[in-house]
């Protein structure tokens, strides 16, 4: 059973932590689990989505904004996407930047890495705020998801990945600049990742990966229904 806290540095002005859990069914005791005196009501075995319904109903969400996300893969890859409209699925090569809302789950498909040949999985992310970057330049500071090749070994080993992301709080950043990959920091498996990220800062993003294939109605949420929006871009 491994949890790591995942640092993030984007660009010089914000700064961003990621919490990951590496397991299967996680065996956590009591609904704040341990080393913390605030109480949380979500954690990381909170179901895919809900996290993000709250941020919609706390008022974080914004239909007119699309917040970009950058997906990168080790060595590369392919990061697969549907258009809501006319469900076309649309093929990026990473490290690819979409445009997300808040509050929506959204899946995608992963494949084609060098380093994993053959092997397609399917992550979700959900997100819980945004960024709020000076006015025309939101695509220069995306919100960094990094799926590395250890996620990537663990889920193909039946195992969990899950990452918070979250923005960082000034006098708790640790003074360490990004330096090709991200910073790594364990902590404790008994802790509740959520607590951790609101005690560092300001949760953004919740990315799971596992190596299940996930059925035609849980790619779509509800197979009547369009995928959530997405904002796709020129490419450069």
């Amino acid at each position: 059973m491994k949890t790591t806290i995942i640092l993030v540095l984007l660009g010089t002005c914000y700064v961003l932590f990621a919490a990951t859990i590496v397991e299967a069914q996680p065996q956590l005791r009591g609904p704040q689990f341990q080393g913390s005196p605030y109480y949380h009501p979500l954690n990381q075995t909170t179901p895919p989505g809900v996290a993000g319904q709250w941020a919609g109903a706390l008022g974080r969400a914004d239909g007119r904004y699309f917040q970009p996300v950058q997906i990168r893969l080790p060595g590369g890859g392919k990061v697969t996407v549907t258009e809501p409209q006319t469900r076309q699925k649309h093929d990026l090569k990473a490290p690819a930047q979409i445009g997300c809302l808040v509050g929506p789950l959204y899946r995608f498909r992963i494949s084609e890495i060098p380093e994993f040949p053959g092997v397609d999985l399917y992550p979700s992310i959900e997100l819980l705020d945004r960024l709020h970057p000076p006015a025309g330049l939101k695509q220069k500071y995306p919100l960094p998801i990094e799926i590395t090749a250890a996620d990537i070994q663990a889920a193909m080993n039946d195992r969990l990945v899950t990452k918070i992301i979250y923005l960082e709080q000034p006098d708790l950043a640790i003074p360490k600049v990004e330096q090709g990959s991200i910073h790594e920091q364990k902590i404790s498996q008994s802790k509740n990742l959520m607590t951790e990220a609101d005690l560092r800062g300001r949760p953004v993003v919740i990315l799971r990966l596992g190596g299940r294939i996930p059925s035609p109605e849980e790619m779509y949420a509800d197979p009547n229904k369009p995928p959530a929006p997405i904002e796709l871009y020129p490419k450069k």
